[in-house]
């Protein structure tokens, strides 16, 4: 599949303003191609690409599966920046939560200034030789060409949900994650200098993709944990666990707990939900961390 140049903002044009900012201008999104040869390990794949339009909060949407070309939609801002941030969509192993967690976070990050690129990635269970191990390639292909393509100072990663559990397990076992190189990007290291976990599948035993997530990592970067409390299919454990663990490893970590938001909120939190605050309080931590 060739590089192909597409118009973000068809779906959420308006995800900051439920950020507490204005409604962002429409950009052009870059659509990176991850594996130029196509993915490696499909010759047992048969399934096809399905875009699945749904509503929530009142606007409209794409849940994606059956990805056979797993690519990176690039947003950056309108001016330098120095960091770039991944961000991993959730959609509970089984589709990808494209534009709520993913496109629309990304319009939000580069009107904030910073380089954001949102993964459509495979699905475990869909025929790939590597099984759930092809969300892990697909996310650190996509981190290292987000580095190389942006030449960003700071590389982050944001994840939400099962995204977060992606997310968190391309830190815990960073140095394991091998797929066949393909190009100068891969010369590069894995590097993630900060993380975020939105409401992520990080309790091992009640995980449905136990082996994935292994715990805690030896040497952590600074991260931003947010859940509500009133998540039905979540549990808030999750992230207070984790957050416990992640500070025992050495990790410079805020944990956001909210009353009220319930599951996959995304930029979308419910209208007077506590929920609401983790954007701008995300980004303030965010730019303090650029500072120290």
């Amino acid at each position: 599949m060739n590089r192909r140049i597409l118009l973000a903002g068809v779906f959420g044009a308006s995800a900051a303003a439920s950020a507490g900012s204005a409604a962002p201008k429409a950009r052009l999104a870059e659509t990176v191609p991850l594996w130029s040869a196509g993915a490696p390990g499909g010759e047992q794949v048969t399934v096809s690409e399905t875009v699945r339009e749904v509503e929530d909060q009142g606007r409209k949407g794409r849940d994606i599966s059956g990805v056979r070309e797993p690519r990176l939609s690039l947003h950056r801002p309108s001016g330098p920046s120095d960091t770039a941030v991944l961000v991993v969509p959730g959609g509970a192993f089984n589709r990808v939560v494209f534009d709520k967690e993913g496109e629309e976070v990304c319009r939000w990050l580069a009107d904030a200034g910073y380089a954001a690129g949102a993964l459509l990635y495979r699905l475990p269970g869909e025929g790939w030789a590597d099984g759930q191990e092809v969300m892990l390639h697909d996310a650190a292909r996509a981190l290292r060409l987000l580095a190389h393509r942006t030449g960003a100072r700071r590389v982050g990663v944001l994840g939400f949900s099962a995204g977060g559990t992606i997310a968190a397990s391309l830190v815990a076992r960073s140095d394991e994650i091998r797929y066949p190189p393909v190009d100068q990007a891969d010369r590069d290291p894995l590097r993630i200098d900060f993380l975020g976990l939105g409401y992520p599948y990080l309790n091992v035993p009640a995980s449905p993709r136990r082996g994935l997530y292994p715990g805690p990592p030896k040497s952590p970067p600074p991260t931003f944990f947010f859940h509500a409390a009133d998540d039905p299919r979540v549990t808030v454990d999750n992230s207070l666990q984790a957050f416990q663990g992640w500070r025992q490893a050495g990790a410079q970590a805020a944990l956001h707990v909210f009353e009220r938001g319930g599951h996959g909120f995304g930029l979308r939190a419910p209208a007077g939900s506590s929920a609401a605050a983790w954007p701008d309080l995300f980004l303030t931590w965010v730019r303090a961390l650029a500072v120290q």
